[in-house]
């Protein structure tokens, strides 16, 4: 028995009432572009795990080496861990054979130097777990095998969708948006399909989840509201990353200060981080959907 009276309200009408709302149908352009962006957002996942575990082993074969390579999954380092994966094998390396590789990271030769110095200083000071070393080489370069495997597939998968988005008009209208990044706006593309689909800014943002969840049955009625969360969770993960990258802080201000000025308004008002964010990923929404039913850019008073 359904007790919510807004829910049910609804499902007498499409019952009775026998008035569906015609759906409308996603371009083939557009569902090749939802499902690449969807898997695009499973292998980074996939990813980001492995990265968990390949430090993991890392840290017991090479400890330090992170202080020199703040980014450890990096092509040039990868090469360089598959070829000395621990202290000792760097340095009894030739120099001259180390300093090639770290060239191929395009920095110039002084930087370089200066790297090979400061790997080798780590080496010298570093102490590595010696239990099972030799089993933990094996794990650490098929952990690199893999990660290479990774980063191939999701470079592919990221050309496959920048070309397709890029053959739509709605993407360089999205791109307008300070903070909206090529990734950001093939998803949204992606997710929203056709602006059509949704009648009112009301029901895209039901769609994202981002609209409040009336935790109500019967006579209960919550005192606390949160977002429902239902909808696509790629779009409401598309519309966070767009919020934080616009609200982030430049040289010469924030990235999109239209949103920053929503954001810290919310912060101002005793709003925790998080909720100012998912606030300001409100806000995006409503001016996507305004700016793609109007097809006008985007600008700072939006």
């Amino acid at each position: 028995m359904k007790t919510d009276p807004i829910d049910a309200i609804r499902i007498a009408q499409v019952f009775y009432l026998q008035d569906p709302q015609p759906q409308v149908q996603l371009n083939e352009t557009v569902q090749q572009l939802r499902v690449i962006c969807r898997q695009y957002q499973h292998w980074t996942a996939l990813y980001g795990e492995t990265q968990l575990h390949f430090r993991a082993v890392l840290d017991l074969l090479f400890p330090g080496y992170d202080k020199a390579f703040q980014k450890v999954c990096t092509r040039t380092s990868l090469e360089l861990l598959s070829r000395f994966p621990t202290p000792a094998e760097l340095l009894a390396a030739d120099p001259e054979e180390v300093l090639k590789l770290l060239l191929c990271n395009r920095r110039g030769q002084v930087w370089n130097e200066t790297k090979l110095q400061q790997l080798l200083e780590i080496a010298r000071h570093s102490l590595p777990d010696l239990h099972g070393i030799e089993a933990q080489k094996v794990v650490l370069k098929q952990y690199i095998h893999l990660l290479k495997t990774y980063q191939d597939c999701m470079n592919d998968l990221l050309q496959s969708m920048q070309t397709l988005a890029e053959s739509m008009e709605t993407y360089h209208l999205l791109r307008t948006i300070p903070g909206v990044g090529p990734l950001t706006a093939s998803m949204l593309i992606a997710e929203i399909g056709d602006i059509k689909r949704f009648p009112s800014v009301k029901q895209l943002t039901a769609f994202a989840g981002l609209d409040s969840a009336v935790h109500e049955s019967g006579t209960f009625k919550s005192k606390k509201n949160r977002i429902s969360k239902r909808g696509s969770s790629y779009l409401r993960t598309a519309l966070y990353q767009a919020t934080v990258a616009a609200i982030s802080k430049q040289v010469h201000g924030p990235r999109n200060s239209t949103l920053f000025q929503f954001y810290q308004q919310k912060r101002n008002e005793g709003k925790s981080a998080k909720v100012a964010i998912v606030a300001a990923s409100h806000k995006l929404l409503r001016i996507i959907f305004g700016m793609w039913n109007s097809g006008r850019a985007f600008f700072a008073d939006y």
